[in-house]
């Protein structure tokens, strides 16, 4: 019998804080297409950014929102556009560059030109094709203090964040050693079908990796997901994760 050696992608990662992100990604867990999430936090400010390749806001005024007005408004480096339900329900901002896209949801009327503004004054976004950050003019007056990647594969979803922002969350006993860090496993919270659909898999578990300088939150996607069951066996899965590993560098 042949025996094919396990193998691991050299993945290299630029976060929403413009942090660099090494990581090492067994080929078992598919190949990734990388998202980003950042939050803000300050006076009489909290707004969540969701980054993303180019092209996905082409979706909210067919899909998300049909018939959505727009507004678009020329930065440097970037297009800065208002999308508005007909009704004023929902509205979205847009900061569109040449590579990479961030969004953020009002939950309501979108803001006037003055109020955009405003708000965009207190960030800076830079888009290069390695990567897109969005980060505070100011640290004092505004905070970023939840930054995630989030990769998507046919296989797994992979949420990569900083391990000062998770050890909170993790739990108190050790987990299981492995290269990369502490291992644990946790359930998922699913609905009564999808959790019937994956009991006694491996799909039921969310598996938490924590490191020196970052976390990662691994779930297989499966029968809950449209797809089919792995066929990793346990064995194989926690082969797998010994070789998953990375570094999130600096501080942000």
């Amino acid at each position: 019998m042949t025996m094919v050696a396990a193998t691991s992608r050299a993945v290299s990662l630029i976060a929403p804080s413009g942090a660099p992100v090494e990581l090492e990604v067994p080929e078992e867990f598919g190949e990734f297409r990388w998202f980003g999430t950042t939050r803000f936090a300050g006076p009489r400010m909290s707004r969540q950014f969701f980054l993303a390749p180019l092209g996905q806001h082409r979706a909210i005024p067919t899909h998300v929102m049909p018939g959505a007005s727009e507004r678009r408004q020329p930065m440097r480096g970037y297009d800065a556009i208002v999308y508005e339900a007909r009704d004023r329900s929902d509205s979205a901002l847009v900061l569109a560059g040449p590579h990479h896209e961030a969004t953020t949801w009002f939950g309501g009327p979108a803001p006037d030109l003055l109020g955009v503004t405003t708000m965009l004054s207190s960030f800076r976004y830079a888009d290069a094709p390695g990567g897109a950050t969005l980060t505070p003019l100011s640290s004092l007056l505004v905070s970023q203090p939840d930054v995630a990647l989030i990769g998507h594969s046919e296989e797994a979803t992979l949420i990569v964040r900083r391990s000062v922002d998770v050890l909170p969350s993790l739990p108190e006993w050790a987990g299981f050693a492995l290269p990369g860090g502490e291992l644990w496993r946790a359930g998922r919270v699913l609905d009564d079908r999808g959790a019937a659909l994956v009991a006694g898999t491996p799909h039921r578990w969310r598996f938490v990796l924590a490191g020196e300088s970052l976390a990662m939150d691994l779930v297989l996607l499966g029968p809950e997901s449209g797809r089919a069951p792995t066929s990793l066996s346990e064995d194989r899965i926690v082969d797998a994760l010994g070789r998953l590993s990375g570094r999130w560098a600096g501080g942000r």
